[in-house]
């Protein structure tokens, strides 16, 4: 069963006019046409609807965000701790169904939808803006599942053709190379002179509820471009470790083609709550099911850099209590129904995550400054590594509503916030992780992967893992069963199919 509170969601409720089936249990299929096509109308979805459902089922709707994201991620690095007997992830064990749902809703659902928005685009000319927009929103995609299992079918996802019906799963390595080689190629490509734009169906930058309604097509690729060069500077700093040569090459290029310089340009999906589905914060309706509670670990770094975030991160335990408590990581079944344990003595998640109406930060600005401060203290940019994480953290605090100068002064001069060279990649990788809180685990997950920062709470010999993070996802189940030659050849290059088992840039 999947978790309490949520059903599978089989269409877009904003008048995308398709219904698009979800259960597929191989990495692709040849069933486009079938699929993309509303039985109660006339005529294939268009690449405008495919690629709005793309964006905003990529960024995630509660179902996958639960599963995805918030079961697995987001307890990873501790920044929610499970409150409920049954669910086992917090524990480092394994749940085969969450993590095919994540799996099959992507390679059967949102991810083929963009593939086929960029076969009806391809080839034509006038169509270049659509073309680039959608690959650079495919490698946003893709970087998150490579990250989360390693090696993916990536070249032969998506093919169509019978014979692909069980592709191959590539090397990591070769994936993130082409990651690199389509957002220089996609961001290069985007032109000004050529009209031909996904107006509206731009849920990112162009459509009505984004910061800059029906901007013109220079402007929205401006943005495109931006986002492009910015998401080329997270992928190449992700290679620091498995190959700084080629991480250093990108992050050059990335920073000399151009990178966010304001929050204006974040990747942000608006939302504006109400009725329509496609304007609600997942977020909210998974901590609205009230299966976890804020990390012990989160609301003690909180407390000891007297954080101003404490008081939106967390909410008051009660009525009664305005304390900010956090509940530790990783409890057995047996101490969760233990009195000391009641979910009531912990603090939920702040109102301001339990609100439909709060933004999903895809890539922000903020993002960007710490990578250029871990970019400086690499020798790989020009400037201060200061100067870059002292902005970070004060786009960080205005993201989370918190814009007064002097509060965000005080803070810097806190002692284990002021900058200090010598500890400054702990200092940067630790701000980002508290930057990224409630919007992107996904890549707090990896970025600890990567750094081994933040310091977690260790958790003594849980579950699969025997107490440590796991580096992995586990593959599906059903891929051992339906696509058994391509996931042997996986597990033989890349390792055994544990939690424990590295990926390629997890050095």
């Amino acid at each position: 069963m999947l978790p309490r509170g949520l059903s599978r969601h089989f269409f877009l409720a904003w008048g995308l006019g398709m219904v698009l089936a979800a259960g597929a249990t191989s990495g692709c299929t040849d069933r486009f046409a079938e699929i993309n096509t509303d039985p109660t109308k006339t005529g294939a979805a268009s690449a405008d609807m495919l690629f709005a459902r793309a964006l905003k089922y990529g960024a995630l709707y509660d179902n996958d965000q639960q599963v995805g994201e918030h079961l697995h991620a987001n307890m990873w690095v501790q920044y929610f701790a499970n409150s409920t007997p049954g669910f086992v992830t917090d524990r480092y064990e394994s749940n085969d169904q969450w993590a095919t749902t994540f799996w099959n809703d992507f390679y059967s659902g949102y991810g083929m939808d963009l593939q086929e928005a960029i076969r009806q685009v391809q080839g034509k000319p006038a169509d270049v803006n659509k073309l680039s927009q959608a690959r650079i929103w495919r490698v946003f995609l893709f970087q998150r599942m490579t990250d989360y299992w390693g090696d993916v079918p990536y070249f032969s996802a998506f093919q169509g053709a019978t014979d692909q019906l069980r592709p191959s799963y590539d090397d990591q390595r070769a994936i993130y190379a082409d990651f690199l080689r389509e957002l220089k190629a996609a961001a290069t490509a985007l032109d000004d002179a050529q009209t031909s734009a996904y107006g509206p169906a731009d849920l990112l930058y162009a459509n009505p509820a984004a910061a800059f309604p029906t901007p013109t097509v220079a402007a929205a690729n401006q943005r495109w471009r931006h986002f492009a060069n910015s998401l080329r500077l997270r992928v190449a700093l992700r290679l620091s470790k498995a190959d700084p040569y080629l991480a250093e090459l990108h992050v050059r290029e990335a920073l000399a083609a151009g990178v966010m310089e304001s929050n204006e340009e974040s990747a942000i999906m608006r939302n504006t709550g109400g009725g329509i589905r496609i304007n609600q914060n997942p977020l909210a309706v998974v901590l609205g099911f009230g299966d976890s509670r804020v990390s012990a670990t989160l609301i003690d770094y909180l407390s000891r850099y007297h954080d101003p975030r404490l008081l939106i991160f967390a909410d008051p335990v009660s009525a009664t209590n305005s304390a900010r408590v956090g509940l530790p990581n990783g409890l057995s079944t047996v101490e969760l129904t233990q009195r000391q344990y009641n979910p009531a003595n912990f603090s939920k998640g702040g109102a301001r995550y339990r609100s439909s109406t709060n933004d999903q930060n895809l890539l922000t600005y903020a993002e960007v400054c710490f990578l250029r401060a871990e970019a400086c203290l690499r020798g790989w940019d020009v400037g201060s590594a200061q100067r870059w994480y002292e902005t970070g953290v004060r786009e960080a605090l205005a993201l989370a509503g918190i814009s007064e100068p002097n509060v965000a002064t005080s803070y810097l001069q806190e002692p284990e916030v002021r900058f200090v060279a010598s500890t400054g990649l702990q200092q940067i990788m630790t701000q980002k992780w508290l930057s990224l809180f409630g919007h992107n685990g996904f890549e707090a997950y990896s970025e600890y992967r990567r750094t081994g920062f933040p310091v977690l709470r260790p958790i003594a010999g849980l579950g699969e893992t025997n107490g440590q993070v796991p580096r992995r996802l586990r593959y599906p189940q059903s891929e051992q069963r339906l696509n058994a030659a391509a996931y042997q050849a996986a597990i033989s290059r890349q390792g055994p199919d544990l939690m424990t088992t590295r990926v390629w840039w997890d050095k």
